[in-house]
């Protein structure tokens, strides 16, 4: 995970970013980690799409979240401080404070790593954004 620094505040979340024209969501997957995290994986399945309302912003983001697992063991997840990444490290989310962790992330972690070992079926999630705050569904 990546703490970036973001205008609601400090918070851990799982790296991501767009997709470039011609790229697949996997190799978005293999290039934002390289890009936020330092760090060269391999794609695995996909574990649940998402769909970010910004309603406020006149935009709506669709986006998946993926397994991935290291290409080397022992490189070190390094920040990308030019994109306001002040940490990076492989965490157990569990041992985070949810305040610290980014509403879409703690919405996926929360749905998937209780049972990640035996999730069968990707599942979807919804957050909505406004001024105020966040509301997911």
């Amino acid at each position: 995970m990546v703490r970036q620094v973001r205008a609601t505040g400090v918070r851990w979340e799982v790296p991501g970013g767009g997709q470039e024209p011609g790229e697949s969501l996997e190799e978005t997957v293999e290039r934002e980690l390289a890009e936020e995290a330092g760090i060269q994986v391999i794609t695995g399945s996909i574990v649940c799409t998402y769909i970010s309302f910004r309603l406020f912003k006149h935009s709506i983001v669709l986006g998946a979240f993926y397994l991935a697992a290291e290409s080397d063991e022992s490189t070190l997840p390094v920040p990308q401080q030019d994109d306001g990444i002040v940490e990076a490290a492989f965490v157990d989310p569990w041992k985070l404070p949810e305040d610290e962790v980014g509403p879409l992330s703690w919405s996926v972690i929360q749905r998937w790593w209780p049972r990640r070992e035996s999730l069968d079926s990707v599942f979807h999630v919804e957050l909505w954004r406004t001024p105020e705050g966040y509301t997911l569904r």
